[in-house]
């Protein structure tokens, strides 16, 4: 077999190198070990890995086109695995009674937040999504709290998601992501006020144990989705983590909407 693999090209000689490595795992998988050892001898193995070494030191770019293929692969499979995650969690994720919706509570489209209101990226992209739920309006916009960034982030969560109880979640809500800087508690109780929300009410509201039965529903749908970071949109099957072009938002809405 030796003098038979030296005749052959680089090409040739790795597809037979693979080739009889298939063959031989067949056979190892078929055979008891005694035979097994039969099919190749020790210098015939040698002869195949110094074939496939050499090929490799060659031509090193077949590992980077491996590498490559491989991660495609795993991106895909990770991509349909969110989908049929994305399926799985379709209700609580689209429907929940207890998370605010905004736009259209009957629209054609449900395009869906995970977000924290300490995160950069997702105050950067809350000037656009302002303006796409006034400009759609045929877009339904669920609000999912994910206070991940400390306890400023959840008593900011708690505090929103209390103004409901006032009629006042969609407008605190962008008023707090529209603010620079990092917020503190007596900086989101000031901005209350500002949008007209009763304070003491609001403190009273925000001890209910509703609001930790939604926080940590919403952590448990996260985790399912295999969300980590804010912000992270939902629409259709889809996920998008982290900050998202505005003009790609439409074009998967529109995308969404043809079905």
């Amino acid at each position: 077999m030796t003098g038979f693999l030296k005749f052959l090209r680089p090409q040739a000689l790795l597809r037979v190198a693979l080739m009889v490595m298939l063959v031989s795992a067949a056979v190892l998988a078929s055979h008891p070990a005694g035979a097994a050892e039969e099919t190749l001898s020790p210098a015939e193995v040698e002869a195949i890995q110094s074939v496939v070494r050499d090929y490799i030191r060659e031509h090193p770019e077949i590992v980077g086109d491996a590498l490559k293929k491989l991660v495609e692969k795993q991106r895909a499979e990770e991509a349909e695995r969110r989908r049929l995650n994305i399926r799985a969690l379709g209700k609580q994720l689209n429907h929940d009674p207890d998370s605010p919706v905004g736009g259209n509570e009957e629209g054609d489209v449900t395009l869906v937040e995970f977000f924290d209101y300490n995160c950069p990226y997702c105050k950067a992209v809350a000037p656009n999504l302002m303006k796409l739920i006034e400009e759609d309006k045929n877009l339904r916009f669920v609000f999912k709290e994910f206070p991940i960034l400390g306890p400023v982030s959840t008593f900011a969560a708690r505090a929103a998601l209390a103004s409901r109880k006032q009629g006042k979640y969609v407008d605190f809500h962008f008023a707090l992501m529209t603010l620079r800087g990092r917020l503190s508690e007596a900086v989101v109780m000031r901005v209350a006020k500002q949008v007209g929300l009763d304070t003491d009410q609001l403190r009273s509201d925000m001890a209910s144990p509703d609001i930790d039965s939604i926080l940590k529903r919403n952590g448990r749908l996260a985790k399912g989705l295999e969300i980590t970071g804010t912000p992270a949109f939902v629409i259709g099957v889809e996920l998008i983590p982290g900050q998202i072009e505005i003009s790609r938002l439409k074009a998967l809405i529109e995308k969404a909407r043809k079905g």
